[in-house]
């Protein structure tokens, strides 16, 4: 499986278990979001932007081939990354700081991400604790532990069901709620998307 990781300019915290999920990742870098490659220990294989938010100490740091966009362009270098991705044959995308920044990126970063799911590629985001996964129609198994928080929601709006819950749901048209917030595993759950679309948040 072809798998890469995205440097977005969002917060990341380079933990431990992120490395350890990375390994077997081909690491691309989207302008700022290249400092978070030296956190991490790791030197992506392609560095892309218009370079107007890395100074100049980063771009010393870090030996990357670089791809230069022009300044004046109708999308951000993020979404120019993960169409470079999509160009390079990915098929499961990981968008690294791609959460948890501003709203609006946050934001346009989701739905980046259901684009890829709608193309068939696996997509997830983080911050390097919180994970996003965006959920299409189907059945979606997921490993937690037992006690292990979890979120669902519509997005926006979807016909859900979760089993191996603390709070299970029979599949249940929802929209516009707090229903689904703030669950608790009970061991590995399953997320039943009958219509619609949905979003799976872990957090610490």
């Amino acid at each position: 499986m072809r798998r890469f990781a995205l440097l977005l300019g969002g917060p990341l915290l380079a933990t431990e278990a992120l490395k350890v999920r990375l390994r077997g990742y081909r690491l691309l870098a989207a302008d700022s979001g290249a400092r978070h490659a030296l956190a991490l220990g790791l030197t992506p294989e392609l560095w892309l932007g218009d370079f107007d938010s890395s100074p100049p100490w980063l771009q010393e740091a870090l030996p990357s081939p670089k791809e230069v966009l022009p300044r004046e362009k109708e999308l951000t270098d993020g979404e120019a990354l993960v169409r470079k991705a999509l160009e390079l044959g990915a098929e499961e995308v990981l968008l690294l700081g791609g959460i948890g920044g501003r709203l609006d990126h946050t934001l346009a970063h989701l739905e980046l991400a259901f684009a890829l799911r709608e193309q068939g590629v696996g997509a997830a985001l983080t911050d390097g604790l919180a994970w996003a996964y965006p959920l299409l129609p189907g059945e979606h198994r997921f490993p937690l532990g037992e006690g292990e928080p979890f979120s669902l929601l519509p997005f926006p709006r979807a016909t859900l069901g979760v089993e191996g819950a603390r709070y299970p749901l029979h599949p249940t048209p929802l929209e516009a709620t707090t229903l689904t917030l703030e669950n608790r595993a009970l061991g590995p759950i399953r997320v039943r998307v009958e219509e619609g679309r949905a979003l799976l948040y872990l957090f610490p």
